[in-house]
């Protein structure tokens, strides 16, 4: 019996084609000339709707944002394949890490066994020993959308150590660069599914061949990538991918941090430079340089300057940072306003909902002659309270003992509260 590898999941979403065994995914996976040739199905994408609060560097005030953003989901055949040649090339992107000295510099998609608490307390602590410094904290716009494919390639080979790619090497990168995919809803409705509940048919496919070419290909539901840009967000490799491509500038980074005594740091494409404060401007300029280099940009909105001063025994600073989710100001660290105001909205609606689903529910059982029940309190409790496992107040309470925060935990104190008089209202 073969013992099951890292990279093989058996995932049971409905695709293109049905999920393979672990001896299938071996003989396809382990044969360059099987994925040399591999015809890859397209990726199925949908749109992601988030809600961000984000405040008004004019007003002070919080303003909601709505953005969306486009999440691929491959066939299962598709990401075993890009699994596996992920585990392969992230091992060598490992100790290309390790011999460039970068292991502590690149934080996302790698796996440390942290997250970003831990990361945030890293930064802030590097501040706190420093004393007078400057934080310069920046963002790449629109990140995996405008990732160069030739940049890209040439990253590839160079991690190899080759002058050109494999042709398996070169089919897995055509097919995260030329991408098909089909927009979700559009595929399951012209193939008569639910969007709410896909399984509900019992079937592993969406459709047989003969319905994809006549359903699917020649409907022209299928879209490619025109653009010589842009990698999709949501497949096994496209993380890597991304570190992958910024491995260039993760050297220069690091390398004018250390030079100018300071210290840099990437998570994704949020970046960091701790820096002498005499170098705030330079440090701004030579990032926007660099990531210009690569067809980026920096989104100057997303852009902060921070200035951290020792006065006596205390670190005061012109303004907190704010870097993965949490404010610093040095003298303690709270989460961001933004977290708590979006998590009383969902909390609100979901408490909503569940009186809806109530008063539906019983108004069924009244009419059969049924007792009315109360309203089921026990997933609302798991979903918006500490009694559950893993909501938005567990993740606080981890964080305020990750970073011995008092503060966070005055934040938290309120919350059950909040829910509560939800209930009761």
């Amino acid at each position: 019996m073969l013992d099951t590898p890292t990279w093989f999941r058996q995932r049971r979403y409905l695709h293109f084609d049905e999920p393979l065994s672990l001896q299938k995914a071996m003989a396809l996976v382990t044969n360059p000339n099987a994925v040399a040739t591999h015809a890859f199905w397209p990726l199925i994408r949908f749109n992601v709707h988030t809600t961000k609060i984000k405040q008004n560097k004019t007003t002070g005030h919080l303003d909601w944002h709505h953005k969306d953003r486009e999440i691929s989901y491959a066939a299962h055949s598709d990401s075993l394949i890009f699994g596996f040649y992920a585990e392969r090339i992230g091992a060598l992107y490992e100790l290309h890490l390790a011999k460039q000295g970068l292991a502590d510099c690149v934080l996302a998609f790698r796996s440390l066994g942290k997250n970003n608490i831990n990361f945030a307390k890293s930064a802030f602590d590097e501040i706190s020993v420093r004393g007078n410094c400057v934080a310069v904290a920046l963002d790449v716009t629109k990140f995996f959308d405008t990732i160069d494919h030739a940049q890209l390639k040439l990253r590839w080979k160079q991690l190899l150590g080759i002058s050109e790619l494999p042709s398996d090497h070169f089919a897995v990168y055509k097919a995260l660069t030329k991408f098909a995919y089909v927009d979700r809803d559009e595929v399951f409705g012209a193939l008569g599914i639910s969007v709410h509940n896909p399984r509900g048919n019992g079937k592993y496919r969406l459709c047989s061949p003969t319905n994809f070419r006549g359903q699917v290909r020649d409907a022209k539901l299928i879209k490619t990538n025109p653009n010589k840009c842009g990698i999709p967000q949501g497949t096994a490799i496209s993380a890597l991918l991304s570190n992958v491509y910024m491995l260039e500038f993760d050297a220069v980074a690091n390398a004018f941090a250390t030079a100018h005594g300071g210290k840099y740091m990437r998570y994704c494409d949020d970046i960091l430079f701790v820096m002498p404060v005499e170098l705030a401007s330079e440090t701004e300029s030579f990032c926007i340089s660099e990531i210009g280099k690569l067809e980026l940009k920096i989104n100057p909105d997303k852009t902060d300057t921070c200035v951290f001063t020792k006065n006596g025994a205390s670190l005061v600073c012109n303004k907190p940072l704010q870097y993965l989710g949490f404010l610093f100001d040095g003298q303690q660290t709270i989460i961001r306003s933004a977290a708590f105001a979006k998590f009383s909205n969902h909390m609100k609606r979901g408490v909503s909902l569940a009186k809806q689903t109530m008063r539906s529910r019983n108004k069924a059982k009244i009419a059969n002659g049924a007792d009315e029940k109360t309203l089921y309190r026990r997933k609302l409790l798991s979903r918006y309270s500490h009694l559950g496992s893993r909501n938005f107040l567990r993740y606080g309470y981890k964080a305020a003992k990750v970073m011995n925060s008092k503060a966070i935990r005055r934040q938290l104190r309120p919350l059950w509260g909040r829910l509560q008089r939800a209930i009761e209202k």
